[in-house]
């Protein structure tokens, strides 16, 4: 039975692994859309702050989620 529980182990390692990628790519893209946005209008740093707080906020949903399902 040591073959599913290493398959169950690496299942669990595999799903953190994408929950903090994700939880990490919810604040680095929008950012980046917005540091993009500013570069092409110009607006510096207006689109990046808005990419900036869309993307915590994103982030922090994610984390609540998150700790949400850690709890059941």
């Amino acid at each position: 039975m040591t073959g599913s529980d290493d398959r169950r182990a690496t299942s669990n390692a595999m799903r953190w692994a994408s929950q903090v990628t994700s939880l990490g790519l919810e604040m680095v893209v929008p950012t980046g859309i917005g540091v993009w946005l500013d570069n092409k209008y110009g607006t510096l740093p207006g689109w990046t702050l808005v990419g900036l707080c869309l993307g915590s906020y994103l982030a922090f949903r994610g984390l609540q989620q998150l700790l949400r399902d850690l709890n059941k």
